[in-house]
């Protein structure tokens, strides 16, 4: 195995056990969610664009200390009212008459038993002060996600190996780059004169091949070599970074010359503008 391969592979390892390391310091979080609507006296509760800024307004009133110390005091949370504040999520939208409210807790159970003193706690606040002209009353009874929110070990080990891939490339490119200008600063020995008659005549070069991006997941070194022959030269600013880069790809494939399935999105990002203007090559030649 190369040194460059081996430098991607040790920093693929590790930022796995970072993010396993991260997943395990975490601690469980649940959410429950729930949903208010605001009405217009002498109207049927639904949807009312027209009670828009009020619930606005009410999005402001519900996320304030007064609501927080109710609540506290009412379940005797161990949580301080600026605290629980931190856990609360309210939303309105734009055009309606609806908040949507969601609590984060240690516990499902615990998230749910919190959402529901938080809409009751702030229906009867809202009503006292501001009706009977608009009244504010629990649409959808909070209830429990049955997924918590996190920690999510699939995500964090995925995103653990991604990062660590990456990471890798990028060391392994600087691991090659000063070996490559050290080469460069070695002068040749200059060419012995040969007679005009003696200078061979070069062969007709064989016709290149032409690029056709591959289904997503299936692209080989061969692919991005053929893609950076055809295109790269239209992009100049680029070109050195699309060296670096396929120079990294060749240290990573497989034996069959396919890429890691974490560097086929890789190719898709650093390589969006030849991939685009060969689509439209193609387009247009037919």
């Amino acid at each position: 195995m190369s040194p460059d391969r081996r430098v991607v592979l040790a920093a693929t390892v590790a930022g796995v056990g970072v993010a396993l390391l991260v997943t395990l310091l975490q601690s469980s979080t649940y959410r429950a969610s729930g949903t208010l609507v605001l009405t217009r006296e002498g109207r049927a509760p639904g949807d009312d664009p027209t009670l828009a800024p009020a619930a606005a307004a009410a999005v402001e009133l519900l996320e304030t200390r007064g609501v927080a110390e109710s609540v506290v005091a009412n379940l005797r949370l161990d949580d301080t009212p600026g605290e629980l504040l931190d856990r609360i999520d309210v939303d309105a939208d734009a055009q309606s008459s609806l908040l949507r409210v969601s609590v984060e807790g240690d516990d499902a159970q615990g998230a749910r038993r919190i959402a529901q003193e938080v809409a009751e706690v702030f229906t009867v606040l809202y009503n006292t002060r501001f009706g009977p002209g608009v009244t504010v009353s629990i649409w959808e009874v909070p209830r429990a996600e049955e997924d918590r929110v996190s920690p999510r070990p699939a995500r964090n080990l995925a995103l653990g190996a991604l990062v660590g891939a990456l990471v890798g490339l990028a060391l392994g490119s600087l691991w090659r780059r000063p070996r490559g200008q050290e080469e460069q600063t070695v002068p040749s020995p200059a060419p012995a004169p040969v007679p005009a008659a003696a200078v061979p005549q070069p062969a007709p070069e064989p016709p290149q091949a032409t690029f056709v991006r591959p289904e997503p997941g299936a692209w080989t070194v061969a692919d991005v070599e053929l893609l950076v022959a055809a295109q790269a030269d239209d992009f100049p600013a680029q070109r050195e970074e699309f060296d670096v880069y396929l120079a990294s790809f060749r240290d990573v494939a497989g034996p069959d010359g396919r890429l890691p399935g974490g560097v086929q999105g890789l190719v898709e990002e650093v390589f969006a503008g030849p991939i685009e203007a060969a689509r439209t090559g193609a387009e247009r030649d037919h």
